[in-house]
């Protein structure tokens, strides 16, 4: 019986990390999200004050001459790295350790004034006063952060998952000032270190770029730069050299964010950490001659070789932040959707192999909508990438749909409407499984049923129309609908459109600019009239953008060639053309396009 129930236990001690975390998160989830929301920007609040306020935990006690200390007397890191920057004479008394007296010494008479200043020190950081101003201040910051993120046309989040993974890297982008300033003031103080400099050129080695470049790549270049500033106020509250560190904080910071436009590649942290580098080094001199009177080059190398430190600690903190912050927050990176249009990706190598119509199609749907996005300032890599997997259920019946038949025989034309129709629909619902099962993010799922809308295959309906027509019968028409949702952003819409204006283009017998130009517009307008784009916060003006740019560019594509005498075989012209009994090309005529 003891055995048992010492198994009995230890089989509750396994489950009880799990259970205690399903536990809180099902409290968690009760709450109402607005007081979530509240409690949430609260908690960070608090603690970004805290890590810059300098709070200390205990406070030494008031000596007199001859008495026997209590208990060992050190400097704080952040007094002594004050006391340098104002070349204090009791920085002489410091000069080989911070422990200014060990437990039971006697207190001395040379010793007594910076103990007081220790002590005098820690009580007006422990203030509560001084605590509050700062979280009023920090307070402002997150308000001021918030409205930032929902007015950032650069975020690729919600308003509110931009404001916590800002906030939350403001938070961590102090506390790293803060345990960087502690390790600057310390290796200060050491005397073998002492040579090469002082918690000025030692501080070079802090990541202070860190998060904006962490955050550039997770939210965009205008929230990244906001926070950047708002952490640069923290710097210059909380750092020893003030105005300094914040000078140099913001040099790398705005460096760290501008640097990544130019690049959208895995390796885009490492350009741009040898960017911070290069900042950090002329920073670094440019502080320098600022604050020292008598530079050495034994402190130039050091604060040369601090800057280049600072540049790898950047890098390296935001190669761990990014991973973290795309997994907790579910967030879809550049770095991300470049490695999801890889053309290696499985699910890309199989629609190429038994899907080549659709493959082809896809590719060309991609141009079309990257070009789009980048007239209209939508994400167009985003665009790019969904484009690439929107037709990934036809993997389920490749020869049910016309571009994958080679010219083959037609499976629909011994089918009835209806069920042909719910196979052409069935490649919707099969594709959202299959990208499930493929572990795409979410934001690439949502194109799949997003790109076709609600719209009515148009050439199956008319087909049973006509048919029921003939019997006296009649045809609902929701039996042909696809079954959505409409599209819900931007960038789904340029993907309805382009998908169509491919397909319309593709069916024509002559693809000539004027033809090209009427049937876009018939696309354009057939959609809008369907309600398609009722969902989506998208204007007139970036429609009428994404019409141009789409019509531009397929006469592009479809340009005319001169002919190569010889080469041409000779065109048999019958005298009645087949008509193609196959899944419809688009109907510009009808609300939808049948594919």
């Amino acid at each position: 019986m003891k055995k048992k129930s010492q198994l009995v236990w230890l089989i509750r001690l396994q489950r009880f990390p799990r259970s205690a975390a399903q536990w809180i998160s099902t409290q968690y989830r009760r709450i109402p999200q607005k007081y979530r929301f509240a409690i949430a920007t609260i908690t960070f609040a608090t603690l970004t004050a805290f890590f810059a306020s300098h709070f200390p935990l205990t406070v030494v006690p008031e000596y007199q001459v001859g008495q026997t200390a209590i208990s060992a007397i050190i400097v704080p890191a952040d007094l002594a790295a004050r006391l340098e920057a104002r070349r204090a004479p009791e920085l002489a008394q410091i000069s080989r350790s911070p422990v200014l007296l060990h437990a039971g010494e006697t207190i001395t008479a040379d010793k007594l004034p910076l103990i007081e200043t220790i002590r005098n020190y820690q009580i007006a950081h422990r203030n509560p006063k001084r605590l509050l101003g700062l979280l009023a201040l920090v307070g402002l910051m997150f308000f001021a952060l918030y409205k930032s993120a929902i007015h950032s046309k650069s975020s690729r989040l919600g308003p509110r998952t931009g404001f916590w993974v800002a906030s939350s890297a403001l938070m961590i982008q102090t506390l790293l000032v803060r345990v960087g300033m502690f390790g600057a003031s310390v290796l200060g103080a050491r005397p073998e270190a002492m040579q090469f400099g002082t918690s000025l050129e030692f501080g070079f080695a802090i990541p202070f770029a860190a998060c904006a470049l962490a955050l550039s790549l997770l939210v965009g270049s205008q929230l990244a730069l906001v926070a950047a500033l708002m952490g640069t106020i923290l710097v210059g509250y909380s750092a020893p050299g003030g105005m300094t560190f914040a000078a140099f904080a913001l040099g790398a910071s705005v460096t760290a964010i501008y640097s990544l436009q130019l690049y959208r590649t895995r390796n885009a942290v490492i350009i741009a950490s040898f960017a911070v580098g290069c900042a950090n080094v002329l920073m670094a001199l440019a502080a320098l001659i600022i604050v020292e009177a008598d530079v050495t080059w034994q402190r130039i190398l050091g604060a040369f070789l601090s800057a280049l430190v600072g540049a790898i600690l950047t890098a390296g903190t935001a190669s761990f932040l990014i991973p973290v912050y795309e997994s907790a927050f579910d967030i879809l990176t550049d770095m991300k959707l470049l490695e999801l249009s890889n053309a290696d990706n499985p699910l890309l190598q199989q629609l190429a192999i038994r899907t080549p119509g659709t493959n082809h199609h896809s590719f060309m749907v991609a141009v079309l909508a990257e070009a789009a996005a980048k007239a209209i300032g939508a994400n167009a890599l985003l665009a790019r990438t969904g484009c690439l997997y929107h037709d990934i259920g036809k993997l389920s019946a490749p020869n049910m749909y016309i571009e994958n038949q080679k010219g083959g025989p037609n499976p629909h034309d011994n089918r009835p409407p209806i069920s042909s129709a719910r196979i052409i629909a069935s490649h919707v619902t099969q594709g959202i499984a299959m990208a499930r099962e493929a572990n795409l993010p979410s934001q690439i799922i949502d194109f799949i049923p997003q790109h076709h809308g609600t719209r009515v295959l148009a050439y199956f309906y008319h087909k049973a129309k006509s048919q029921a027509e003939a019997r006296g019968e009649t045809v609902n028409v929701d039996d042909f609908r696809y079954p959505g949702p409409k599209p819900q952003t931007r960038e789904a819409v340029i993907l309805m459109l382009a998908d169509g204006a491919e397909a319309s283009v593709r069916s024509l017998d002559e693809q000539t600019p004027e033809n090209i130009n009427a049937i876009v517009k018939k696309i354009v307008d057939t959609v809008v009239a369907d309600g398609q784009l009722d969902e989506c916060d998208i204007t007139m003006r970036e429609l009428n953008v994404i019409r141009e740019t789409l019509i531009n560019t397929l006469i592009n594509v479809y340009h005319e060639r001169i002919s190569y005498p010889g080469f041409n075989p000779t065109n048999e012209k019958t005298e009645e053309k087949e008509e193609l009994p196959t899944l419809p090309q688009p109907e510009i005529s009808s609300a939808a396009t049948a594919k």
